[in-house]
């Protein structure tokens, strides 16, 4: 496992620093480890499964799990295996850089 340390990039942020920690071969991120002022204030979990091909790194979720440590606030997603596609036939301009950045934030 890789424990990574990033800072957001936005000031007065809702965190000051994340530590993930990045399995090796698929570089999936299992865990976040959000910091505001020296203290964890969230955590989040993630289980990923193999789509099935050649390429480690083609993982999707299978559910992720986070709680907020100052409420006790917890939240659960599954992501069904039957809602997973592969392979979909898209327009090549699906995910251009253009349509990245119409995504608000």
């Amino acid at each position: 496992v890789y424990k990574m340390q990033s800072t957001p990039t936005r000031k007065n942020w809702w965190y000051d620093k994340r530590i993930s920690y990045v399995d090796t071969k698929t570089f999936a991120d299992y865990r976040s480890e959000y910091f505001k002022g020296g203290e964890m204030v969230k955590v989040i979990d993630r289980d990923w499964g193999s789509l099935g091909l050649d390429d480690p790194r083609a993982q999707s979720w299978k559910y992720w799990y986070g709680k907020t440590l100052a409420t006790g606030h917890e939240t659960w997603a599954v992501i069904p295996e039957e809602v997973v596609k592969v392979d979909q036939d898209w327009p090549s301009d699906k995910w251009s850089e253009k349509t990245l950045r119409r995504i608000k934030r």
